[in-house]
């Protein structure tokens, strides 16, 4: 009796299958090949390829991709002072290492001496809700990174700048927002002195609690009919 109810315990939960969350990766860069990231290469804290790749300081990509190659409806728009690079990070990025490849090149915070903020907005986001997770670059080490604004919410980052070093870049030139709706709108200070706000890219993380698969409801009312013709 105790194994008849193990094996269907186990076989609720392998049919009890949802369907993957997404995400929406953008990729900022100088247009050089070596920063652009292609689909299956894989980058960021939420480790996912099918990035959306920028090029230029300014401008609008619409039409972006999921993390499954899907087309999401979403549409990114961005203005900054100029573009740079990590020079640190062009060994690994000419080996298609892909968080070399987002490092390498960012939407910088000055353009010609005066201190500009860089602004990014996001429209079409079809996820109920999500995190964001922004990514920073440099190319000097040290001080710290500014304030950023995230859909009219201030959030001080506290990391301190990190030239590109593998493995951990990621964690240490980004922060996440949790618990965020409908599109997004991103305001990161310029320089202050030492304290920067360079962007290299983000990630929409979709957070929607996933719906059961079609497949996993067939699966569980399936077995639910053996189950009663058994008893």
């Amino acid at each position: 009796m105790i194994k008849n109810k193990i094996i269907t315990a186990g076989a609720l939960a392998a049919l009890a299958v949802t369907t993957n969350a997404a995400t929406t990766s953008v990729n900022f860069t100088e247009g050089a090949a070596n920063q652009q990231l292609i689909a299956t290469t894989i980058a960021g804290l939420d480790a996912q390829s099918n990035w959306n790749n920028t090029t230029g300081q300014s401008g609008t990509l619409a039409a972006l991709n999921d993390s499954d190659g899907n087309a999401t409806g979403a549409s990114v728009t961005w203005s900054s002072g100029g573009m740079w690079r990590d020079g640190v990070a062009t060994a690994d990025a000419n080996a298609d290492v892909g968080d070399a490849q987002l490092a390498h090149g960012y939407l910088d915070d000055h353009s010609g001496g005066t201190p500009q903020e860089v602004v990014i907005g996001v429209t079409g986001i079809s996820y109920t809700t999500y995190s964001l997770i922004l990514y920073y670059s440099t190319d000097t080490d040290g001080d710290e990174y500014g304030a950023a604004l995230v859909n009219g919410g201030s959030y001080n980052t506290t990391g301190t700048k990190s030239r590109y070093v593998n493995p951990n870049w990621n964690a240490t030139n980004s922060f996440t927002v949790t618990g965020l709706s409908g599109d997004l709108n991103i305001e990161v200070s310029p320089r202050a002195g030492a304290t920067r706000g360079s962007v290299a890219g983000f990630q929409i993380v979709d957070t929607t609690i996933p719906e059961p698969s079609s497949t996993a409801l067939l699966g569980l009312g399936g077995l639910a009919l053996i189950m009663r013709r058994k008893k």
